[in-house]
Protein backbone atom coordinates (compact mmCIF):
# COMPACT_ATOMS: atom_id res chain seq x y z
CA UNK A 1 0.00 0.00 0.00
CA UNK A 2 1.52 3.31 -0.71
CA UNK A 3 1.68 6.11 0.83
CA UNK A 4 -1.39 8.68 0.06
CA UNK A 5 -3.35 5.40 0.43
CA UNK A 6 -2.35 4.27 3.62
CA UNK A 7 -3.02 8.05 5.11
CA UNK A 8 -6.09 8.03 3.69
CA UNK A 9 -7.19 4.86 5.26
CA UNK A 10 -5.70 6.14 8.60
CA UNK A 11 -7.71 9.65 8.55
CA UNK A 12 -11.06 9.36 6.17
CA UNK A 13 -12.09 6.59 8.38
CA UNK A 14 -15.55 6.97 7.91
CA UNK A 15 -15.57 7.26 4.03
CA UNK A 16 -13.05 4.36 3.90
CA UNK A 17 -13.28 1.11 5.77
CA UNK A 18 -10.65 -0.48 7.73
CA UNK A 19 -7.77 -1.51 5.33
CA UNK A 20 -6.77 -3.63 8.43
CA UNK A 21 -9.02 -6.24 10.10
CA UNK A 22 -6.60 -6.47 12.96
CA UNK A 23 -7.10 -9.81 14.92
CA UNK A 24 -10.01 -10.89 12.68
CA UNK A 25 -8.95 -14.43 10.66
CA UNK A 26 -11.37 -13.89 7.78
CA UNK A 27 -14.74 -13.99 6.62
CA UNK A 28 -17.00 -16.29 8.44
CA UNK A 29 -18.59 -19.18 6.73
CA UNK A 30 -20.66 -20.95 9.16
CA UNK A 31 -23.25 -19.13 9.34
CA UNK A 32 -25.16 -20.83 12.49
CA UNK A 33 -21.57 -21.95 14.74
CA UNK A 34 -22.38 -20.99 18.21
CA UNK A 35 -25.86 -20.60 18.13
CA UNK A 36 -26.48 -22.88 21.56
CA UNK A 37 -23.79 -22.27 23.68
CA UNK A 38 -24.25 -18.41 22.73
CA UNK A 39 -27.93 -17.37 22.88
CA UNK A 40 -28.93 -15.21 25.52
CA UNK A 41 -32.22 -13.85 26.84
CA UNK A 42 -33.59 -10.45 26.04
CA UNK A 43 -32.33 -7.39 27.26
CA UNK A 44 -35.15 -6.48 29.96
CA UNK A 45 -35.86 -7.47 33.76
CA UNK A 46 -36.50 -11.17 33.61
CA UNK A 47 -33.26 -12.20 32.52
CA UNK A 48 -31.81 -14.53 34.68
CA UNK A 49 -29.03 -13.20 36.99
CA UNK A 50 -25.71 -14.76 36.41
CA UNK A 51 -23.71 -16.30 39.45
CA UNK A 52 -20.28 -14.54 39.43
CA UNK A 53 -17.94 -13.97 42.13
CA UNK A 54 -16.01 -10.40 42.69
CA UNK A 55 -12.53 -9.74 42.03
CA UNK A 56 -9.90 -7.40 43.50
CA UNK A 57 -7.79 -8.04 40.87
CA UNK A 58 -7.42 -4.67 38.73
CA UNK A 59 -6.85 -6.79 35.65
CA UNK A 60 -9.76 -8.83 36.06
CA UNK A 61 -13.90 -7.14 36.29
CA UNK A 62 -16.86 -8.74 37.75
CA UNK A 63 -19.63 -7.89 34.92
CA UNK A 64 -23.16 -9.37 35.16
CA UNK A 65 -22.72 -12.15 32.78
CA UNK A 66 -18.95 -13.24 33.77
CA UNK A 67 -15.57 -12.08 34.59
CA UNK A 68 -12.94 -10.46 32.08
CA UNK A 69 -9.60 -10.77 32.51
CA UNK A 70 -7.77 -7.52 30.30
CA UNK A 71 -4.45 -5.67 30.78
CA UNK A 72 -2.86 -3.45 33.06
CA UNK A 73 -0.75 -1.43 31.49
CA UNK A 74 0.48 1.23 33.77
CA UNK A 75 -1.81 3.93 35.30
CA UNK A 76 -4.63 2.17 32.70
CA UNK A 77 -6.85 -0.60 32.20
CA UNK A 78 -7.69 -2.31 29.08
CA UNK A 79 -10.34 -4.49 28.27
CA UNK A 80 -10.79 -5.84 24.64
CA UNK A 81 -13.37 -8.02 22.90
CA UNK A 82 -16.07 -7.78 25.82
CA UNK A 83 -19.31 -9.34 24.18
CA UNK A 84 -22.27 -7.71 24.93
CA UNK A 85 -25.02 -9.71 22.97
CA UNK A 86 -24.82 -13.18 21.70
CA UNK A 87 -23.51 -13.90 18.58
CA UNK A 88 -25.93 -12.85 15.47
CA UNK A 89 -25.50 -16.10 13.44
CA UNK A 90 -27.78 -18.74 12.56
CA UNK A 91 -31.97 -18.04 13.69
CA UNK A 92 -30.55 -14.65 15.19
CA UNK A 93 -29.09 -12.73 11.42
CA UNK A 94 -31.31 -9.94 11.21
CA UNK A 95 -32.75 -10.53 14.20
CA UNK A 96 -32.47 -7.91 17.01
CA UNK A 97 -29.78 -8.48 19.17
CA UNK A 98 -30.30 -10.48 22.64
CA UNK A 99 -28.41 -11.09 25.46
CA UNK A 100 -24.79 -13.03 25.72
CA UNK A 101 -25.36 -16.40 27.82
CA UNK A 102 -23.67 -16.68 31.28
CA UNK A 103 -20.02 -17.69 31.41
CA UNK A 104 -18.25 -19.50 33.92
CA UNK A 105 -14.24 -18.85 33.49
CA UNK A 106 -12.48 -15.49 33.37
CA UNK A 107 -13.27 -14.73 29.95
CA UNK A 108 -9.79 -13.75 28.22
CA UNK A 109 -10.30 -9.89 27.10
CA UNK A 110 -6.61 -9.04 26.03
CA UNK A 111 -7.31 -9.16 22.25
CA UNK A 112 -10.20 -7.11 20.08
CA UNK A 113 -12.87 -8.71 18.77
CA UNK A 114 -13.52 -9.78 15.37
CA UNK A 115 -14.86 -7.00 12.79
CA UNK A 116 -17.98 -7.35 11.51
CA UNK A 117 -19.04 -8.72 7.83
CA UNK A 118 -18.23 -5.87 5.65
CA UNK A 119 -16.12 -5.43 2.63
CA UNK A 120 -12.92 -4.16 2.63
CA UNK A 121 -11.00 -0.84 0.36
CA UNK A 122 -10.74 -3.26 -2.02
CA UNK A 123 -13.90 -4.68 -2.41
CA UNK A 124 -13.30 -8.05 -0.80
CA UNK A 125 -15.62 -9.55 2.04
CA UNK A 126 -13.79 -10.31 5.75
CA UNK A 127 -14.90 -10.17 8.97
CA UNK A 128 -17.20 -12.53 11.51
CA UNK A 129 -21.00 -12.33 12.36
CA UNK A 130 -19.65 -13.09 16.04
CA UNK A 131 -18.86 -9.34 16.95
CA UNK A 132 -20.80 -7.91 18.72
CA UNK A 133 -17.86 -6.67 21.47
CA UNK A 134 -16.96 -3.92 23.08
CA UNK A 135 -13.89 -2.12 24.61
CA UNK A 136 -13.01 -0.44 27.72
CA UNK A 137 -10.50 1.49 29.02
CA UNK A 138 -10.29 2.72 32.45
CA UNK A 139 -7.61 3.93 35.11
CA UNK A 140 -5.71 1.53 37.04
CA UNK A 141 -6.43 2.98 40.23
CA UNK A 142 -10.10 2.95 41.60
CA UNK A 143 -11.33 6.55 41.39
CA UNK A 144 -12.37 8.93 44.39
CA UNK A 145 -15.78 8.90 42.81
CA UNK A 146 -17.29 7.37 39.64
CA UNK A 147 -15.55 9.04 36.14
CA UNK A 148 -17.45 10.26 33.31
CA UNK A 149 -17.92 7.34 30.45
CA UNK A 150 -17.08 8.23 26.87
CA UNK A 151 -19.05 6.15 24.98
CA UNK A 152 -17.83 5.71 21.23
CA UNK A 153 -19.54 4.86 17.92
CA UNK A 154 -17.60 4.40 14.92
CA UNK A 155 -17.73 5.62 11.47
CA UNK A 156 -17.66 3.55 8.21
CA UNK A 157 -21.34 4.91 6.18
CA UNK A 158 -22.74 2.39 8.66
CA UNK A 159 -21.25 -0.59 6.19
CA UNK A 160 -17.80 -0.29 6.70
CA UNK A 161 -15.23 0.31 9.78
CA UNK A 162 -14.76 -1.39 13.55
CA UNK A 163 -13.65 0.06 17.44
CA UNK A 164 -10.22 -1.36 16.45
CA UNK A 165 -8.97 -0.01 12.92
CA UNK A 166 -5.69 0.14 12.03
CA UNK A 167 -4.04 -1.62 15.16
CA UNK A 168 -0.74 -1.93 13.16
CA UNK A 169 -0.42 1.38 11.93
CA UNK A 170 -0.87 2.80 15.43
CA UNK A 171 2.09 0.64 17.34
CA UNK A 172 -0.57 -2.00 18.11
CA UNK A 173 -3.18 0.01 19.32
CA UNK A 174 -5.94 0.81 17.47
CA UNK A 175 -6.45 4.13 16.17
CA UNK A 176 -9.66 4.75 18.97
CA UNK A 177 -7.54 3.53 21.49
CA UNK A 178 -9.05 5.35 24.53
CA UNK A 179 -5.49 5.05 26.94
CA UNK A 180 -5.03 8.83 26.07
CA UNK A 181 -8.53 9.80 27.69
CA UNK A 182 -8.94 7.58 30.28
CA UNK A 183 -5.52 8.73 31.79
CA UNK A 184 -7.34 12.25 31.97
CA UNK A 185 -10.13 10.88 34.12
CA UNK A 186 -12.97 8.63 32.17
CA UNK A 187 -13.81 5.48 31.22
CA UNK A 188 -14.06 5.12 27.49
CA UNK A 189 -16.39 2.38 25.67
CA UNK A 190 -15.69 1.86 21.95
CA UNK A 191 -18.14 -0.33 20.70
CA UNK A 192 -18.95 -2.65 17.19
CA UNK A 193 -22.20 -2.70 15.92
CA UNK A 194 -23.82 -5.27 12.84
CA UNK A 195 -23.24 -3.17 9.37
CA UNK A 196 -24.47 -3.10 5.90
CA UNK A 197 -27.57 -5.74 5.03
CA UNK A 198 -26.28 -7.75 7.95
CA UNK A 199 -27.30 -4.51 10.03
CA UNK A 200 -30.08 -2.65 8.48
CA UNK A 201 -31.87 -5.06 6.37
CA UNK A 202 -35.91 -4.75 6.30
CA UNK A 203 -38.86 -6.82 5.13
CA UNK A 204 -41.87 -7.27 5.93
CA UNK A 205 -41.18 -11.23 6.62
CA UNK A 206 -38.89 -10.32 9.89
CA UNK A 207 -41.32 -7.81 10.94
CA UNK A 208 -43.23 -10.79 11.52
CA UNK A 209 -40.72 -12.93 13.01
CA UNK A 210 -40.36 -10.07 15.33
CA UNK A 211 -43.25 -8.50 17.13
CA UNK A 212 -43.43 -5.14 18.02
CA UNK A 213 -39.31 -4.94 16.93
CA UNK A 214 -39.74 -4.06 13.05
CA UNK A 215 -36.57 -4.65 10.91
CA UNK A 216 -34.28 -1.91 9.55
CA UNK A 217 -32.58 -0.62 12.78
CA UNK A 218 -31.03 -3.73 14.07
CA UNK A 219 -27.66 -2.31 14.24
CA UNK A 220 -28.90 0.86 16.48
CA UNK A 221 -30.52 -1.71 18.87
CA UNK A 222 -26.98 -3.17 18.68
CA UNK A 223 -25.86 0.22 20.13
CA UNK A 224 -28.91 0.85 22.33
CA UNK A 225 -28.01 -2.77 23.87
CA UNK A 226 -24.13 -1.78 24.19
CA UNK A 227 -25.43 1.68 26.12
CA UNK A 228 -27.76 -1.11 28.29
CA UNK A 229 -24.44 -3.05 29.04
CA UNK A 230 -22.51 -0.19 30.32
CA UNK A 231 -25.80 1.17 32.26
CA UNK A 232 -25.31 -2.50 34.07
CA UNK A 233 -22.04 -3.02 34.18
CA UNK A 234 -19.26 0.25 33.83
CA UNK A 235 -19.73 1.48 37.70
CA UNK A 236 -17.03 -2.03 38.17
CA UNK A 237 -14.64 -0.48 35.51
CA UNK A 238 -14.74 3.28 37.78
CA UNK A 239 -17.28 4.71 35.61
CA UNK A 240 -20.58 6.72 36.42
CA UNK A 241 -23.72 5.72 34.53
CA UNK A 242 -25.42 8.64 35.07
CA UNK A 243 -22.68 10.40 32.94
CA UNK A 244 -22.76 8.31 29.65
CA UNK A 245 -21.59 10.51 26.79
CA UNK A 246 -22.36 9.01 23.39
CA UNK A 247 -20.01 10.43 20.97
CA UNK A 248 -19.25 9.36 17.14
CA UNK A 249 -17.89 10.68 13.89
CA UNK A 250 -19.33 10.67 10.36
CA UNK A 251 -21.82 7.61 10.17
CA UNK A 252 -21.47 7.07 14.15
CA UNK A 253 -22.01 11.07 14.64
CA UNK A 254 -25.40 10.27 12.69
CA UNK A 255 -25.77 7.38 14.63
CA UNK A 256 -25.30 9.47 17.89
CA UNK A 257 -28.22 11.97 16.75
CA UNK A 258 -30.41 8.96 15.73
CA UNK A 259 -29.97 8.11 19.02
CA UNK A 260 -31.14 11.31 20.37
CA UNK A 261 -34.15 11.13 18.50
CA UNK A 262 -35.06 7.48 19.11
CA UNK A 263 -37.44 6.79 22.08
CA UNK A 264 -35.51 3.35 22.76
CA UNK A 265 -32.62 4.66 23.69
CA UNK A 266 -34.30 6.86 26.36
CA UNK A 267 -32.35 6.88 30.09
CA UNK A 268 -29.69 5.57 28.80
CA UNK A 269 -27.04 8.24 27.90
CA UNK A 270 -26.52 12.12 29.69
CA UNK A 271 -24.98 13.81 26.69
CA UNK A 272 -24.88 13.27 23.10
CA UNK A 273 -21.30 14.63 20.46
CA UNK A 274 -21.91 14.01 17.01
CA UNK A 275 -18.65 14.41 14.75
CA UNK A 276 -19.29 15.13 11.27
CA UNK A 277 -22.74 13.58 11.80
CA UNK A 278 -26.28 13.84 9.97
CA UNK A 279 -29.69 13.38 11.18
CA UNK A 280 -31.19 11.43 8.54
CA UNK A 281 -33.08 8.21 7.91
CA UNK A 282 -34.23 7.16 5.06
CA UNK A 283 -38.07 6.01 4.84
CA UNK A 284 -39.37 2.43 5.11
CA UNK A 285 -40.49 2.47 1.23
CA UNK A 286 -36.87 3.33 0.66
CA UNK A 287 -35.29 0.45 2.80
CA UNK A 288 -38.06 -2.39 1.73
CA UNK A 289 -36.74 -1.44 -2.03
CA UNK A 290 -33.04 -1.91 -0.93
CA UNK A 291 -34.20 -5.34 0.61
CA UNK A 292 -35.65 -6.32 -2.60
CA UNK A 293 -32.71 -5.45 -4.67
CA UNK A 294 -30.41 -7.75 -2.13
CA UNK A 295 -32.94 -10.57 -2.35
CA UNK A 296 -32.80 -10.48 -6.40
CA UNK A 297 -28.91 -10.14 -6.31
CA UNK A 298 -28.59 -13.06 -4.01
CA UNK A 299 -30.95 -15.24 -6.02
CA UNK A 300 -33.45 -15.19 -2.63
CA UNK A 301 -36.43 -13.28 -4.03
CA UNK A 302 -38.44 -16.09 -5.49
CA UNK A 303 -37.59 -18.36 -2.94
CA UNK A 304 -40.50 -19.99 -0.36
CA UNK A 305 -39.06 -18.00 2.52
CA UNK A 306 -36.68 -15.03 1.06
CA UNK A 307 -35.31 -15.05 4.65
CA UNK A 308 -34.35 -18.49 5.30
CA UNK A 309 -32.53 -18.67 1.46
CA UNK A 310 -30.78 -15.32 2.89
CA UNK A 311 -29.52 -16.66 5.86
CA UNK A 312 -28.24 -20.13 4.27
CA UNK A 313 -25.49 -17.43 2.51
CA UNK A 314 -22.26 -17.07 3.94
CA UNK A 315 -21.50 -13.31 5.29
CA UNK A 316 -19.96 -13.30 2.04
CA UNK A 317 -22.37 -13.90 -0.21
CA UNK A 318 -25.02 -11.48 1.09
CA UNK A 319 -22.57 -8.75 1.59
CA UNK A 320 -21.75 -9.42 -2.34
CA UNK A 321 -24.74 -10.03 -3.59
CA UNK A 322 -25.22 -5.93 -2.93
CA UNK A 323 -22.63 -4.32 -2.61
CA UNK A 324 -22.44 -0.92 -1.39
CA UNK A 325 -20.42 1.98 -2.12
CA UNK A 326 -19.82 4.11 0.80
CA UNK A 327 -16.52 5.87 0.19
CA UNK A 328 -16.31 9.28 -1.36
CA UNK A 329 -19.88 11.01 -1.93
CA UNK A 330 -21.99 8.12 -2.50
CA UNK A 331 -24.37 6.86 -0.36
CA UNK A 332 -25.26 2.98 0.59
CA UNK A 333 -28.22 1.02 0.13
CA UNK A 334 -28.45 0.09 3.98
CA UNK A 335 -28.36 2.42 6.97
CA UNK A 336 -31.02 3.16 9.58
CA UNK A 337 -34.10 3.75 8.27
CA UNK A 338 -37.49 4.88 9.63
CA UNK A 339 -38.98 1.60 11.12
CA UNK A 340 -41.99 2.94 13.48
CA UNK A 341 -40.12 2.08 16.79
CA UNK A 342 -36.64 2.66 17.03
CA UNK A 343 -36.59 5.31 14.66
CA UNK A 344 -40.94 6.34 14.88
CA UNK A 345 -40.31 9.49 12.63
CA UNK A 346 -37.84 11.30 10.56
CA UNK A 347 -35.41 12.00 13.12
CA UNK A 348 -35.22 15.57 12.66
CA UNK A 349 -38.77 16.53 12.67
CA UNK A 350 -39.07 14.64 15.68
CA UNK A 351 -36.13 16.72 17.62
CA UNK A 352 -38.04 20.26 15.91
CA UNK A 353 -41.10 19.09 17.65
CA UNK A 354 -39.20 18.15 20.87
CA UNK A 355 -40.34 14.64 20.64
CA UNK A 356 -36.45 13.77 21.87
CA UNK A 357 -34.03 12.80 24.38
CA UNK A 358 -33.54 16.33 25.85
CA UNK A 359 -29.64 16.27 26.63
CA UNK A 360 -26.46 18.46 26.16
CA UNK A 361 -25.80 18.66 22.27
CA UNK A 362 -22.39 18.97 20.94
CA UNK A 363 -22.60 19.21 16.87
CA UNK A 364 -19.61 19.78 15.03
CA UNK A 365 -17.93 19.24 11.35
CA UNK A 366 -14.78 20.27 9.66
CA UNK A 367 -13.58 22.79 7.29
CA UNK A 368 -12.61 20.55 4.28
CA UNK A 369 -14.94 17.94 5.00
CA UNK A 370 -14.57 16.62 1.15
CA UNK A 371 -11.41 16.96 0.03
CA UNK A 372 -9.74 13.60 -0.29
CA UNK A 373 -13.36 12.92 -1.81
CA UNK A 374 -13.95 15.18 -5.10
CA UNK A 375 -11.13 14.82 -7.99
CA UNK A 376 -8.47 16.00 -6.96
CA UNK A 377 -6.71 19.61 -7.35
CA UNK A 378 -4.99 18.49 -10.96
CA UNK A 379 -7.92 18.06 -12.28
CA UNK A 380 -9.99 21.66 -10.98
CA UNK A 381 -7.39 24.05 -11.95
CA UNK A 382 -9.89 26.12 -13.54
CA UNK A 383 -13.22 28.09 -12.93
CA UNK A 384 -14.37 25.75 -16.01
CA UNK A 385 -13.47 23.24 -14.24
CA UNK A 386 -14.59 23.79 -11.31
CA UNK A 387 -18.49 24.25 -13.14
CA UNK A 388 -18.52 21.01 -14.82
CA UNK A 389 -17.95 19.17 -11.99
CA UNK A 390 -19.98 21.26 -9.77
CA UNK A 391 -23.06 20.79 -12.07
CA UNK A 392 -22.95 17.41 -12.26
CA UNK A 393 -22.71 17.06 -8.27
CA UNK A 394 -25.52 19.56 -7.54
CA UNK A 395 -27.74 17.99 -10.30
CA UNK A 396 -28.51 14.82 -8.15
CA UNK A 397 -29.82 16.65 -5.97
CA UNK A 398 -32.82 17.57 -8.54
CA UNK A 399 -32.55 21.28 -8.00
CA UNK A 400 -33.20 23.73 -11.22
CA UNK A 401 -30.20 24.95 -13.84
CA UNK A 402 -31.47 28.97 -12.53
CA UNK A 403 -31.23 27.23 -8.81
CA UNK A 404 -27.72 25.41 -10.06
CA UNK A 405 -26.55 28.88 -11.37
CA UNK A 406 -27.54 30.79 -7.60
CA UNK A 407 -25.12 28.03 -5.73
CA UNK A 408 -22.13 28.47 -8.50
CA UNK A 409 -22.42 32.35 -7.65
CA UNK A 410 -22.02 31.47 -4.33
CA UNK A 411 -18.87 29.40 -4.49
CA UNK A 412 -17.39 31.24 -7.26
CA UNK A 413 -13.31 30.22 -7.62
CA UNK A 414 -12.67 34.08 -7.31
CA UNK A 415 -14.02 34.13 -3.66
CA UNK A 416 -11.20 31.32 -2.69
CA UNK A 417 -8.16 30.10 -3.16
CA UNK A 418 -8.17 28.00 -6.11
CA UNK A 419 -11.39 26.85 -8.21
CA UNK A 420 -10.35 23.26 -6.37
CA UNK A 421 -10.97 25.06 -3.11
CA UNK A 422 -14.49 26.28 -4.10
CA UNK A 423 -15.30 22.57 -4.83
CA UNK A 424 -14.14 21.40 -1.57
CA UNK A 425 -16.28 24.10 0.36
CA UNK A 426 -19.12 23.60 -2.60
CA UNK A 427 -19.49 19.42 -1.38
CA UNK A 428 -18.48 20.14 2.08
CA UNK A 429 -21.44 22.52 2.73
CA UNK A 430 -24.17 20.99 0.56
CA UNK A 431 -23.00 17.45 2.87
CA UNK A 432 -22.00 18.60 6.47
CA UNK A 433 -21.61 22.51 7.17
CA UNK A 434 -24.86 23.60 6.32
CA UNK A 435 -27.13 20.30 7.29
CA UNK A 436 -25.29 21.07 10.55
CA UNK A 437 -26.99 24.24 10.95
CA UNK A 438 -30.24 23.31 9.84
CA UNK A 439 -30.26 20.26 12.92
CA UNK A 440 -28.74 23.01 15.23
CA UNK A 441 -31.67 25.24 14.68
CA UNK A 442 -34.13 22.46 14.63
CA UNK A 443 -32.47 21.48 18.46
CA UNK A 444 -33.25 25.63 19.00
CA UNK A 445 -36.80 25.25 17.87
CA UNK A 446 -37.71 22.21 19.83
CA UNK A 447 -37.49 24.60 22.91
CA UNK A 448 -34.46 22.66 24.47
CA UNK A 449 -32.88 24.06 27.40
CA UNK A 450 -30.17 21.63 27.66
CA UNK A 451 -26.69 23.29 26.52
CA UNK A 452 -26.22 22.97 22.67
CA UNK A 453 -22.90 24.00 21.37
CA UNK A 454 -21.18 23.80 17.68
CA UNK A 455 -17.74 23.80 16.66
CA UNK A 456 -15.51 23.90 13.54
CA UNK A 457 -12.60 22.03 13.37
CA UNK A 458 -10.06 23.98 10.98
CA UNK A 459 -6.85 22.28 12.10
CA UNK A 460 -4.18 20.61 9.73
CA UNK A 461 -1.18 18.63 10.01
CA UNK A 462 1.85 20.23 9.81
CA UNK A 463 3.15 20.79 6.60
CA UNK A 464 6.94 20.31 7.46
CA UNK A 465 6.32 16.47 8.28
CA UNK A 466 3.16 15.96 6.58
CA UNK A 467 3.39 18.35 3.35
CA UNK A 468 1.28 15.97 0.90
CA UNK A 469 -1.66 15.49 3.71
CA UNK A 470 -1.56 18.67 5.35
CA UNK A 471 -2.48 20.35 1.89
CA UNK A 472 -6.06 19.00 1.94
CA UNK A 473 -6.53 20.61 5.24
CA UNK A 474 -9.48 19.78 8.03
CA UNK A 475 -10.39 16.86 6.00
CA UNK A 476 -13.24 14.24 6.95
CA UNK A 477 -12.18 12.45 10.16
CA UNK A 478 -8.95 14.13 10.80
CA UNK A 479 -10.38 15.24 13.94
CA UNK A 480 -10.37 11.60 15.44
CA UNK A 481 -6.30 11.61 15.91
CA UNK A 482 -6.81 14.84 18.23
CA UNK A 483 -10.22 13.46 20.27
CA UNK A 484 -8.42 10.02 20.95
CA UNK A 485 -4.55 11.90 21.01
CA UNK A 486 -3.41 8.92 17.93
CA UNK A 487 -2.10 11.35 15.58
CA UNK A 488 1.16 11.37 17.60
CA UNK A 489 3.08 8.48 16.83
CA UNK A 490 0.80 7.54 13.63
CA UNK A 491 3.82 5.94 10.35
CA UNK A 492 5.81 8.63 12.46
CA UNK A 493 4.08 11.57 12.33
CA UNK A 494 5.15 13.32 15.42
CA UNK A 495 2.81 15.81 17.48
CA UNK A 496 3.98 19.70 16.98
CA UNK A 497 3.29 21.60 19.99
CA UNK A 498 0.16 23.22 17.86
CA UNK A 499 -1.05 19.48 17.26
CA UNK A 500 -0.45 18.97 21.45
CA UNK A 501 -2.21 22.52 22.17
CA UNK A 502 -5.40 21.17 20.01
CA UNK A 503 -5.36 17.80 21.54
CA UNK A 504 -5.49 19.01 24.78
CA UNK A 505 -8.28 21.63 23.75
CA UNK A 506 -10.12 18.66 22.11
CA UNK A 507 -9.69 16.32 24.83
CA UNK A 508 -10.32 18.45 28.13
CA UNK A 509 -13.59 19.88 26.11
CA UNK A 510 -14.94 16.16 25.45
CA UNK A 511 -14.43 15.27 28.82
CA UNK A 512 -15.75 18.29 30.77
CA UNK A 513 -18.58 18.01 28.24
CA UNK A 514 -18.90 14.23 29.45
CA UNK A 515 -18.70 15.03 32.90
CA UNK A 516 -20.83 18.44 33.42
CA UNK A 517 -22.83 18.47 30.06
CA UNK A 518 -21.56 22.29 30.12
CA UNK A 519 -18.68 24.24 28.16
CA UNK A 520 -19.64 27.83 28.98
CA UNK A 521 -16.80 27.49 31.62
CA UNK A 522 -13.27 26.36 31.97
CA UNK A 523 -10.64 26.49 29.13
CA UNK A 524 -11.78 26.37 26.63
CA UNK A 525 -14.60 28.81 26.94
CA UNK A 526 -17.27 27.31 23.93
CA UNK A 527 -20.48 29.44 23.36
CA UNK A 528 -24.17 28.64 23.67
CA UNK A 529 -25.51 27.98 20.53
CA UNK A 530 -28.35 30.41 19.38
CA UNK A 531 -30.03 29.88 16.01
CA UNK A 532 -29.82 33.73 15.03
CA UNK A 533 -26.52 33.99 15.11
CA UNK A 534 -24.97 30.65 14.74
CA UNK A 535 -22.14 30.94 17.17
CA UNK A 536 -19.44 28.50 17.59
CA UNK A 537 -15.59 27.35 18.40
CA UNK A 538 -13.25 26.86 16.09
CA UNK A 539 -10.67 24.46 16.96
CA UNK A 540 -7.35 25.02 15.90
CA UNK A 541 -4.28 26.80 17.56
CA UNK A 542 -5.29 28.72 19.27
CA UNK A 543 -8.68 28.28 19.61
CA UNK A 544 -11.00 30.93 18.84
CA UNK A 545 -15.07 31.62 19.34
CA UNK A 546 -17.10 33.38 16.27
CA UNK A 547 -20.35 33.28 14.31
CA UNK A 548 -21.88 32.23 11.29
CA UNK A 549 -20.08 29.42 9.35
CA UNK A 550 -20.78 30.61 5.91
CA UNK A 551 -23.25 32.15 6.64
CA UNK A 552 -23.86 33.69 3.11
CA UNK A 553 -23.29 30.42 0.98
CA UNK A 554 -25.78 28.40 3.76
CA UNK A 555 -28.29 30.97 3.22
CA UNK A 556 -28.12 30.50 -0.88
CA UNK A 557 -28.76 26.78 -0.15
CA UNK A 558 -31.39 27.48 2.60
CA UNK A 559 -33.37 29.33 0.22
CA UNK A 560 -33.01 26.89 -2.64
CA UNK A 561 -34.24 24.10 -0.25
CA UNK A 562 -36.92 26.07 1.54
CA UNK A 563 -35.74 25.62 5.04
CA UNK A 564 -33.37 26.82 7.89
Amino acid sequence: MNTRRLWLSLFLLAACGPTNPGNDAGMDSTPDSGVANEAGASDDASAPACMVAPSTDPAIVATDKGRVRGTIDGDVRVFQGVPFAAPPVGALRFRPPVEHACWTDDRDATRFGAVCPQLDDDGMPTGAEDCLTLNVYAPTQAPASPLPVLFFIHGGGNNQGSAQILATATQGRGFYDGRALARRGAVVVTIQYRLGALGFLSHEALDTENPGQPSGTNGLRDQILALRWVQRNIAQFGGDPARVMVFGESAGGLDTMLLVSSPRAAGLFARALSQSGGLTAPTQASARAAGQRLLMGASCAAAPDPIACLRAKTPAEVLMALPPAVSGLVTSDFSPSIDGDVLPESPVERIRAGRHNRVPVVYGTNSEETSRMVPPAAMVQTAADFERIARAYLAQYGISATQIDAVLAAYAPAMFASPHAALVALTTDTRWTCPARTNLRALMASGQREPVYRYWFTHRLDARLAPMISAFGAYHGIELGYVFGTVDGLLGYRATAADRAVIDAVQSSWIRFAATGDLSTGAPSWPAYAAATDPYIELANPTTNSAGVRATQCDTLARIAGGG
